[in-house]
């Protein structure tokens, strides 16, 4: 315990190699071969991200990862452990053919699994789940959660252009297979196209927006579209959006319930939406590290379904990364007991680790 207490990283990522993973593809996609300019998975946006965190961070140490990388990444942070997200992959709801991304999926997980959660105990995957095909994506699910090598939590990507949010029953085959399995449902911002800013011309106005706004919209058409009435032990995190959006959304969201338009949501839904993101174990969400709001978010919902999350190597600089936690550990704007439960507890609990 370098930080005097147990820490547990709930969102870390790795950084995909397309010719590597080509190697993973299964089926009648096994042994394709592959034209280096086109990507297996689809820009997220169009912007170049890669090369802006090149120029704004040139003390980089490691421009990709591999098991090796992330366990010294562990040694250097004080960790005991993470659940790997993907880059790349989390515009895999962007794919059109959906053969190919349920083979894509399917090939990512493989990968995933080969060259990082097998070689080193203290590294987690994230499935990426097929949602393009939910019966499918069934069998990818149980495949994840019987058979794979710790993946103890599935990532539905926060952005499709399958012209559905996931409170449309077509979603509820991947619901199901997930309360069966007992395996938590992931969502992560990302991909910003379609939101209302593609005009924007600086990086930072897009980054600002794009990863808040489309868990917004998520949930709210979850909570509306029955998911947590129907599913009441499925567990869902709603991740990279900071925390600060909770009670807004709460307050937000009970206003419309309760209006004039909310009538045949009151007579549909079991309680109001911020009881869905108060009580129980269905909301969880992650928080930064920075953020002066996370204390209000504690007073809206509690502590115990709050998220710790590194976000290596997408955002923090080196420095971040050996001083950002010891200094949120030596605030006094939090009880131990709070403490805890963001970097540790609420982790284990979420992925089922304890």
């Amino acid at each position: 315990m370098k930080h005097g207490m147990r820490v547990f990283d709930g969102d870390g990522h790795v950084l995909e190699d397309d010719q590597e993973l080509a190697r993973y593809y299964e089926g009648s996609h096994k042994g394709l071969r592959m034209f280096k300019p086109w990507s297996i998975f689809p820009s997220l946006d169009g912007w170049a991200r890669g090369f802006a965190i090149g120029n704004e961070d040139k003390g980089r140490k490691y421009t990709y990862t591999d098991a090796k990388i992330w366990g010294e990444v562990l040694d250097q942070m004080g960790l005991e452990g993470s659940v790997l997200y993907p880059t790349a992959g989390l515009a895999f709801g962007l794919i059109t053919d959906t053969e190919w991304a349920n083979a894509t999926a399917v090939a990512y997980n493989n990968w995933l699994e080969d060259v990082y959660t097998a070689k080193d105990k203290r590294l987690f995957g994230a499935g990426l789940v097929p949602v393009h095909d939910p019966e499918f994506a069934r069998k990818e699910i149980r495949r994840c959660a019987k058979e794979r090598v710790r993946f103890p939590t599935m990532l539905m990507p926060s952005v499709t252009n399958i012209g559905k949010t996931f409170g449309d029953k077509f979603f509820w085959p991947i619901y199901e297979e997930c309360e069966k399995q007992n395996i938590p449902i992931a969502l992560h911002g990302a991909p910003s196209r379609g939101f209302g800013f593609d005009h924007f011309r600086e990086f930072a106005r897009v980054h600002a927006l794009e990863h808040p706004i489309p868990l917004m919209i998520q949930l709210t058409d979850m909570i509306f579209g029955g998911v947590f009435d129907d599913f009441p032990k499925l567990r869902v995190a709603y991740l990279e959006g900071g925390c600060a959006w909770v009670p807004f959304m709460m307050d937000r969201l009970d206003y419309e319930y309760e209006s004039i338009f909310g009538t045949k949501a009151r007579r549909r839904m079991k309680k109001k939406p911020s009881d869905y993101m108060r009580e129980g174990d269905n909301f969880w969400v992650a928080m930064e590290l920075g953020e002066r709001s996370i204390k209000y978010t504690i007073d809206a919902m509690g502590s115990d379904r709050i998220l710790y999350a590194s976000d290596y190597p997408h955002e923090p600089t080196e420095e971040d990364l050996t001083a950002e936690l010891p200094e949120f550990i030596e605030s006094k704007d939090y009880s131990q007991a709070i403490k805890d439960n963001l970097l540790y507890k609420n982790q284990k609990r979420f992925y089922g680790l304890n």
